[in-house]
């Protein structure tokens, strides 16, 4: 998967590493990775998407365009609903952080 963050979708960056202010950023970008990985979604679309989303309200923040791009690219591709992606959102962003650990899916994890 060639994925290039360069450009005009150039993520935050503090010294090259890409910056996250809060947990549902790491998660939403950790989505699309793996979407495009898994081939669900291809990379150029949703680059594309965000470079739209991105002219579309320079005002936003970035990852908010990212979020957007997601689901415009998932709404287009028909792989889930509007509504699907707000619920599975939701469900995102209200889990505390710490539970982004692959052996927390049983409540038994590092984050507590």
């Amino acid at each position: 998967m060639d994925v290039d963050l360069e450009g005009p979708v150039s993520p935050p960056r503090d010294n090259g590493t890409i910056v996250f202010s809060a947990p549902w950023e790491r998660r939403v970008f950790g989505i699309v990775l793996a979407l495009c990985r898994d081939g669900q979604c291809a990379w150029e679309d949703f680059r594309q998407q965000l470079i739209a989303q991105i002219a579309a309200d320079r005002d936003r923040p970035y990852w908010e365009s990212w979020a957007a791009a997601l689901e415009a690219v998932l709404s287009a591709g028909s792989a889930v609903s509007p509504v699907e992606i707000e619920e599975r959102t939701g469900v995102l962003a209200a889990r505390p952080h710490g539970h982004d650990h692959r052996d927390d899916e049983h409540g038994h994890g590092h984050g507590h």
